[in-house]
């Protein structure tokens, strides 16, 4: 476990990208258990840097055209979208955070963050056009890939932008700053991102194939699990500070929608047993992020159920044509 820790945390780029699956998720775990504060997490970021611009994706475009089959493409299709709108949209929101930031040290921190979601977005947006033939108009791309989404996608970015535009409103208001931290650093970032990283890391170490894409999103987990660290230091803090009402509003509203996210009922047992997977593992991440923001066992127990019955509703819901 150290070793692997050891190798997450100080390998170059190209050592990064050839860790196995689980030695890479085992040392993004292990970030957000060590609970660095803002000034670690900076230095962190300083040693850790890569260049989305430099990754060579000439064979990943090869093996794509040659390769991978008509099934392969269209689930790393959706995953290349929908990442590709979440990580503009961190840009997009980091912007308020920023601006309304309470302290000095998490203000540097989260000018890193900021670089980082650049970087991200530059790297998603090259596979968006040199792997599945996109405009090479970031925006066109995004029009494109937001119309992909699923409706439970979307209502998290919906949820994200309503808090994101509170805090506009009230740069000052400390509260209304963890309401955003708890919903993009937390929910967003903590849930979903780092869970579907972890299925795209897996998935493409499998196939294995595309090795600059494997390159980038090995890269962009590692980030993530910086991004995510800040967010619960800042929440523990808030909590500490006396401001958990606001931030466990936030986990009770969201959390049951981003549960949701990637399941649906299945058209067969397959596909069925699929989707309760991923339902577990999601809520199964959402226990971990809870514990890791010492969470009252009382209030982690009555998210959980909320997010039970959300996947329950999905679950069970009748199959439609559209579906």
């Amino acid at each position: 476990m150290r070793w692997s820790t050891l190798l997450f945390d100080n390998s170059d780029l190209d050592q990064l990208s050839r860790l196995d699956a689980e030695d890479l998720l085992r040392g993004a775990s292990d970030t957000l258990e060590r609970r660095f504060d803002s000034r670690e997490l900076y230095r962190r970021w300083e040693r850790q840097q890569w260049s989305a611009s430099d990754i060579d994706l000439e064979r990943d475009r090869q093996h794509w055209d040659v390769l991978l089959s008509k099934r392969t493409k269209e689930r790393l299709t959706y995953f290349i979208q929908s990442f590709l709108v979440g990580e503009y949209t961190g840009l997009d929101l980091i912007t308020p955070i920023l601006a309304a930031c309470p302290d000095e040290d998490s203000l540097v921190y989260l000018g890193t963050q900021a670089a980082d979601e650049s970087r991200h977005t530059v790297f998603v947006s090259r596979l968006s056009e040199e792997l599945l033939g996109m405009s090479a108009s970031t925006r066109e791309q995004l029009i494109a890939s937001w119309a992909r989404l699923s409706p439970a996608h979307r209502a998290v970015h919906d949820t994200e932008n309503e808090i994101l535009r509170d805090l506009y409103r009230s740069p000052r208001d400390y509260a209304t700053w963890l309401r955003a931290v708890a919903f993009f650093h937390l929910i967003t970032e903590g849930v979903l991102a780092l869970h579907g990283q972890r299925g795209l890391v897996r998935s493409l170490q499998r196939v294995p194939l595309l090795p600059g894409t494997r390159a980038g999103f090995t890269a962009m987990t590692r980030d993530e699990s910086r991004h995510v660290s800040f967010g619960l230091h800042a929440l523990r803090h808030g909590v500490k500070e006396g401001f958990a009402e606001p931030i466990h509003e936030v986990i009770e509203s969201g959390m049951p929608l981003a549960s949701v996210v990637g399941i649906a009922p299945g058209r067969t047992p397959g596909q069925a047993a699929a989707s309760a997977r991923a339902a577990q593992e999601l809520l199964q991440t959402i226990s971990v992020r809870m514990r890791q923001l010492d969470m009252p066992h009382d209030f982690t127990t009555h998210v959980l159920g909320k997010c039970r019955a959300a996947q329950a509703a999905v679950l069970n819901a009748p199959i439609t044509a559209a579906a």
